[in-house]
């Protein structure tokens, strides 16, 4: 079964995407976590196939997250959602193994990508 973490501090953003991945991974096992500090735990314990992140987050950003996981030997499948993604950010993360980058506002066709990113990794 396919585990995805998912970690946004906007409950709108997360009601969202939780609804979105619902619909289209109906066996997926789906952790939702408010910030970068929780999602860092919650990688660790669960050990997700998928990661979803935004950036600006309290307690750790999206991209503290990242390095963390990265600098403790965890190899993090993940797709940032953000609105601040700024070039210099993005190529740190991209080195670091990142699927891709969805900016926000979320949209139909941005959540459609996610999906789809997610079935590439799903059948990879």
């Amino acid at each position: 079964m396919m585990k995805i973490l998912f970690a946004d501090d906007s409950s709108f953003i997360r009601s969202i995407i939780l609804k979105t991945l619902k619909a289209n991974f109906e066996t997926a096992e789906i952790i939702s976590c408010i910030n970068g500090k929780e999602a860092y735990e919650q990688f660790v314990a669960q050990k997700p196939d998928i990661l979803i992140t935004d950036l600006l987050m309290p307690e750790m950003t999206g991209e503290e997250l990242l390095h963390k996981l990265h600098d403790n030997g965890y190899h993090a499948k993940a797709i940032v959602v953000s609105a601040d993604i700024q070039t210099k950010t993005k190529e740190e993360l991209v080195a670091l193994g990142l699927l891709d980058f969805v900016n926000k506002p979320l949209t139909a066709d941005k959540l459609n990508l996610i999906v789809n990113l997610i079935r590439g990794q799903e059948n990879a």
